[in-house]
């Protein structure tokens, strides 16, 4: 089972003998918002990401996707719905790849028996929700 950005931020602080206090003094996030994130109740903007990567020193990617750049990486698979969206859209592969795990984190957190496939998204709906988020990549 793959962890969630959360998992990573939290056991990357932890692989440093960091506190939450000492990450938030040096990002501006409040405790109470890092400790949601680490434990999966919350997301997190782009913008507030890439300082949580500046701050543990790690990129973007790990954090994203638990491997680090360059490294030899499984292969994603991103929809057909979502693929022809941020082809008309003009998203970069980060842009969409940040788009598809902010909804499979969303789909994570609701109860079994409402999940629908990632097909059946309609994704120009979900990015228009969230896309400022996704402006600054």
């Amino acid at each position: 089972m793959s962890s969630s950005v959360g998992e990573r931020i939290k056991q990357r602080r932890l692989d440093i003998g960091w506190t939450q206090d000492q990450i938030c003094t040096k990002t501006g996030l409040s405790k109470s918002f890092l400790s949601e994130l680490e434990n999966g109740k919350r997301s997190v903007s782009a913008s507030n990401l890439l300082d949580i990567a500046r701050t543990l020193n790690v990129s973007l990617d790990y954090l994203m996707t638990g491997k680090a750049s360059g490294e030899q990486q499984t292969e994603v698979s991103i929809p057909s719905s979502l693929a022809k969206f941020a082809a008309d859209a003009g998203l970069s592969l980060r842009q969409t790849l940040m788009l598809l795990d902010m909804q499979k984190q969303i789909v994570a957190h609701r109860s079994a028996k409402k999940k629908d496939g990632l097909e059946a998204v309609d994704w120009q709906k979900f990015y228009e929700g969230v896309k400022e988020f996704l402006e600054n990549e």
